[in-house]
């Protein structure tokens, strides 16, 4: 990795910086009289590394870091190619693959050697007819495999799923850089360019059935959290080509919808939210012919924390009532909803269901974490354990679980100051 800067008025030496992360953990990899520096230890291709600088002058008092800059150790590809077929015909089928295609790539005194290149990856893709696959979003991509080594070659092998008939046409394309860039490979070879004439030629032909199933109903939100939305609808009954249903998201109402997922159950939890988000949710039936139904009704969701209904129940001490005193609950109860005080004794007080039995509920958001005792409504009067010892702060996690409601049972065996631990 060869760097370069602008001089420093004063500087007698810089520091070079390098770091696997941006804007931080860097440790210093070298130092230079001069503003260049090449940093050849300890470099991983197709690995990003990121830099800066610093300055210092005669005593060594060092400047803060320069701008950060980064870049990708890679190896450079030779040649490659789409190897074969150069034709395929396929129907179409959500369950069948096309037939397998396979692409060979070479570096120089690299592919030569045994087994994958590391940092090397080949991807099969499709698009339009006569299209240029570079940079176009109508080209889908799928990962190859290393299949085996071809002479000096390093052979991939990849197989399509076309979604709808046409002609279209297919090639492989390479990266020594993690994807940041793409070497785009047609029947023969990279050597003079891309070109649609030589791409491989993907005809998908229907598969006589051209008929959508029904549109899903019933679509509703199970729940809703920074976890996820789980999502759940009535399924589509009686008809023997369904496979599933696509479900698709927005960020606002009607749309667009982008789908997110394939699924052959009538239920699904979107996991990819962010929390206090809004999404649009719709689903649509799809069978073995990527026929496609309409959309089912619209749903709306936010992926904010729910709101925990907190049922306290603590059996007290046979002496309580004798106190002529009410039981109250302190902590970190400010964490709770309502405005409740922190850690005050006699500020949140209990309802008296019997002699030995008292309860409250209050609500908090799941994920909450509390600490917190049972008093007579001040300190003097603190629960105590069996053997009249202290009992260590009570703890809890509010979690929504199955109903939204969480149920706490205590026991309190004996009060401070309360026979038998004095009077």
């Amino acid at each position: 990795m060869s760097l370069a800067w602008n001089s420093v008025s004063g500087a007698s030496s810089y520091n070079i910086y390098r770091s696997p992360v941006t804007g931080g953990g860097f440790v210093k990899v070298g130092s230079a009289n001069e503003t260049t520096f090449t940093d050849d230890t300890g470099l991983r291709n197709a690995q990003n590394y990121f830099y800066v600088v610093t300055a210092l002058d005669t005593p060594g008092n060092e400047s803060a870091y320069s701008n950060e800059v980064n870049a990708i150790p890679h190896l450079v590809i030779g040649w490659a190619n789409l190897q074969w077929p150069p034709n395929m015909t396929h129907t179409i089928s959500i369950t069948n693959r096309t037939d397998n295609a396979y692409g060979q790539v070479w570096i120089d005194g690299v592919t030569n050697q045994p087994g994958a290149t590391e940092g090397l990856l080949a991807q099969l893709g499709f698009g339009p007819d006569g299209s240029d696959p570079a940079g176009n979003s109508d080209w889908v991509w799928v990962d190859a495999t290393f299949n085996v080594d071809s002479g000096n070659n390093d052979e991939f092998v990849a197989s399509m799923l076309p979604e709808s008939v046409g002609t279209f046409d297919y090639a492989f394309r390479y990266s020594t850089t993690n994807g940041r860039d793409w070497v785009y490979a047609d029947l023969d070879g990279i050597g003079n360019g891309y070109s649609a004439a030589q791409a491989g030629n993907l005809t998908v032909n229907s598969s006589g059935d051209t008929t959508a199933p029904a549109a899903p109903s019933g679509l509703n939100v199970v729940s809703a959290s920074p976890d996820g939305v789980e999502l759940a609808w009535d399924a589509v009954q009686g008809d023997a080509s369904l496979y599933g249903y696509e479900v698709r998201r927005s960020d606002s109402s009607g749309g667009p919808y982008t789908t997110i997922a394939l699924v052959t159950t009538n239920s699904y939890t979107d996991a990819s939210v962010d929390q206090g988000a809004t999404y649009y949710y719709v689903v649509r039936a799809v069978d073995i012919s990527f026929n496609r139904s309409g959309n089912s009704n619209e749903v709306t969701a936010t992926a904010e924390l729910r709101t925990v209904t907190l049922v306290f129940n603590v059996t007290v001490a046979a002496s309580t009532d004798g106190t002529g005193r009410s039981v109250y609950i302190a902590g970190f109860l400010d964490r709770l909803d309502g405005g409740l005080p922190q850690w005050n004794p006699g500020g949140v007080v209990l309802t008296r269901v019997d002699a030995t039995h008292w309860t409250i509920t209050l609500t908090g958001k799941e994920t909450v974490q509390i600490e917190y005792k049972y008093t007579l409504g001040d300190w003097e009067h603190v629960e105590k354990d069996d053997v009249c010892g202290e009992i260590a702060n009570r703890q809890l996690t509010l979690s929504y679980g199955a109903t939204g409601t969480q149920t706490v049972n205590d026991t309190v065996p004996n009060w401070r100051n309360v026979a038998p631990c004095g009077n």
